[in-house]
């Protein structure tokens, strides 16, 4: 019995409990917290360590980065670009691009092999890639200007991470941390959000993340002033076959294909299937929601 719920938390985490027991939301996301921190801990959890994810990372992640990068700049007023940067889980190497709008040199680290290699074959820019944990930041103090986290900062150990981000990072430099993520909203469709909401979500459950807010205590306990946050909406257009493939490189689709019983094929057989009466066959305007926080050491 203990090895099936271990399993169960393994591969879908709260998702398990909330089906199951009935607990409060502040308990789900701890339970989350704990579970991920220590499969990470002990170097057996990372959803991102397959050439197939990579590979659809790369193809058909949208290039939303620079979107944020005008925001960033707006926001810090800078005239002049950051001399030394580093990307934090930069995966393919979409975020390291975009971070050339203000760095001059971009260091972009993953822990994932694969997503690594992909990287390199992508790059047009020099950016220097390497696999490393972001838990161990293998590089001298006071190293970066500015450091930012594209995405990552929910499959990351905070306690360890942080530390090493303040060490590596320059006096009065930046800790920036954004996301750019899918929700249930199309515009003028709502048979999609009852798609995501009612089906999507229930044969592809979240798997464990720590999606606790960023707060000035924590910021502060780690030697970090958090300035200031950014909220917005965007939309992104794409046709019926890229949303699918996009999605299948989603955390709860590669818990369920990659790490799991289910066949990647029949994933996207079932998704073709339940979305043909549901998206437009060329153009589908998708909502997305994103954030960006500011911290200062």
């Amino acid at each position: 019995m203990h090895i099936i719920l271990y399993i169960m938390l393994l591969t879908q985490g709260s998702s398990y409990i909330t089906n199951n027991l009935t607990v409060n939301k502040k308990l789900i996301n701890l339970v989350d917290v704990l579970l991920l921190m220590a499969l990470k801990r002990r170097g057996i959890l990372s959803y991102f360590t397959f050439k197939r994810v990579a590979e659809g990372y790369a193809k058909y992640r949208p290039y939303y980065h620079p979107i944020v990068m005008q925001r960033i700049k707006k926001q810090l007023e800078t005239k002049a670009k950051f001399q030394n940067a580093l990307d934090v889980g930069c995966g393919t190497g979409l975020s390291s691009k975009a971070l050339l709008e203000v760095a001059k040199n971009v260091t972009g680290i993953d822990g994932s092999a694969e997503m690594i290699d992909v990287a390199k074959k992508e790059d047009k820019d020099d950016i220097k890639y390497l696999q490393s944990k972001a838990e161990e930041l293998n590089f001298n103090n006071n190293t970066f200007d500015i450091i930012t986290l594209c995405g990552s900062i929910n499959w990351i150990d905070r306690t360890l991470f942080l530390p090493e981000a303040y060490r590596v990072l320059k006096n009065l430099g930046w800790l920036i941390i954004y996301d750019n993520f899918i929700t249930d909203r199309m515009t003028g469709n709502a048979r999609y959000t009852d798609w995501y909401n009612k089906e999507y979500l229930t044969r592809f459950p979240k798997p464990p993340r720590n999606e606790d807010p960023f707060t000035k205590e924590e910021s502060s306990k780690y030697g970090f002033e958090l300035m200031c946050s950014d909220t917005y909406s965007n939309q992104f257009n794409l046709s019926f076959n890229e949303y699918i493939e996009f999605m299948l490189t989603q955390s709860n689709v590669i818990v369920a294909t990659d790490m799991g019983t289910e066949n990647i094929e029949t994933a996207r057989a079932w998704m073709k299937s339940t979305l043909k009466p549901i998206l437009n066959e060329k153009v589908n305007a998708f909502e997305f929601d994103g954030y960006i926080l500011y911290l200062q050491k």
